[in-house]
């Protein structure tokens, strides 16, 4: 009898950016391959998002930038879907760290697991960190000169058609990066943001952003918009005025051509 007091009651399940995501995707019946073909984004960094396998994911610059890309395609806040993923990330790094602390303490160290440190020690420990770090400047300098910058241009998408002449360019490059569309510079804040206002000619409009860094390379996308111009109505009284009016003068020309005969 005492089992018919209690009450169950439903708790709502907090979904992550990828379930949010995947769950509004579905409903608009979107494939995943669809909306990698239309953000031009790789399927596998899709489906782990999707699945909330962070480890497959690449940096959380380029993260964020197809995060909201991908919310502003199925109808979602662009900036809260950003803002919940970096939650997640400080979640999940914060329990990584403090398991790894837990399994420090777990560990109990006897005297047999300390080394006696000695003056050379000392000198070959500091020796191979000076080394290792003039070795990772030098991979960075010449990772940097031969690689080409990171770009990603979140707006617009390829074989977008619009029905204005203005369009809004944005996306996110390394910083102290030089951003151009169709040649001419637009600004870039320090953190590598961009976003332009681009006034478009009616019809195929070809858009080139380019970003080039200080070693001169240069990563290029293109977008392809196409600019539908309304057409405006013709108001129906002009038309019948401009019938009215050729009428007229149709019969004053008559009247000018009648000959007179007789005395």
């Amino acid at each position: 009898m005492l089992l018919n007091k209690f009450k169950t009651k439903k708790v709502s399940a907090i979904l992550t950016v990828g379930e949010c995501l995947k769950r509004k995707r579905k409903e608009l019946n979107i494939s995943i391959k669809d909306i990698g073909e239309k953000l031009k984004i790789k399927i596998s960094y899709l489906e782990n998002l999707e699945k909330n396998n962070y480890e497959g994911l690449p940096p959380d610059v380029y993260v964020r930038g197809f995060i909201k890309s991908y919310a502003r395609l199925v109808g979602l806040d662009p900036e809260k879907m950003a803002e919940m993923y970096n939650r997640e990330r400080n979640i999940e790094s914060k329990i990584k760290s403090k398991f790894k602390k837990t399994k420090r303490t777990e560990n109990k160290f006897t005297a047999q697991n300390y080394a006696i440190i000695t003056p050379k020690i000392v000198t070959v420990f500091f020796s191979l960190l000076i080394l290792s770090i003039v070795g990772y400047y030098l991979w960075h300098q010449i990772s940097s000169f031969n690689s080409t910058p990171y770009l990603f241009v979140s707006s617009p998408f390829e074989n977008q058609v619009i029905n204005s002449p203005d369009i809004i360019v944005e996306g996110e490059t390394e910083r102290e990066t030089i951003v151009k569309i169709n040649g001419q510079n637009i600004f870039v804040d320090p953190n590598g943001y961009f976003r332009e206002n681009i006034t478009l000619q009616p019809g195929a409009n070809v858009l080139v952003i380019e970003a080039t860094n200080k070693f001169d390379k240069t990563a290029k996308e293109t977008r392809n918009i196409i600019y539908e111009k309304k057409l405006e109505p013709v108001p129906i009284n002009a038309k019948n005025d401009d019938e009215e009016n050729a009428g007229v003068d149709f019969e004053e020309e008559m009247e000018y051509n009648i000959e007179v005969i007789g005395p």
